[in-house]
């Protein structure tokens, strides 16, 4: 093991992750990853789930509504909240996806450092 990174945090306390390579940086502060850390960024950002779970949030009170209100009938407020609960676990679904994507490029970038650092 290499030891700790040697970089700071925003809040300027000091990282606590294990240095990855011999500059003495982890993943997360690598010179060598920058370019890879701005494009998952940018991805991140790209992604609207959080704007989605909010909309679907909205329709289901104002459906909730609908039916103290008499406006909605309670059955098509039902077959609502069923879709919106497959929608919901389809968003997910999604959201584990980009985790495990992200999560695998960070791997591979470790497993190519370790075989760099061992030539």
């Amino acid at each position: 093991m290499l030891g700790q990174c040697r970089a700071n945090k925003r809040n300027q306390e000091p990282c606590t992750l294990p240095a990855i390579g011999p500059d003495g940086y982890c993943w997360a502060h690598s010179p060598k990853h920058k370019e890879e850390r701005r494009r998952s960024a940018s991805r991140a950002g790209k992604s609207k789930p959080s704007r989605e779970v909010r909309t679907i949030k909205e329709e289901i009170v104002a459906a909730i509504a609908g039916v103290k209100d008499g406006s909605l009938d309670r059955n098509v407020a039902r077959a609502m909240f069923t879709g919106y609960g497959v929608l919901l676990e389809y968003i997910k679904l999604e959201r584990g996806v980009y985790v495990e994507e992200e999560l695998a490029q960070r791997l591979d970038a470790l497993k190519r450092d370790e075989g760099n650092a061992a030539s």
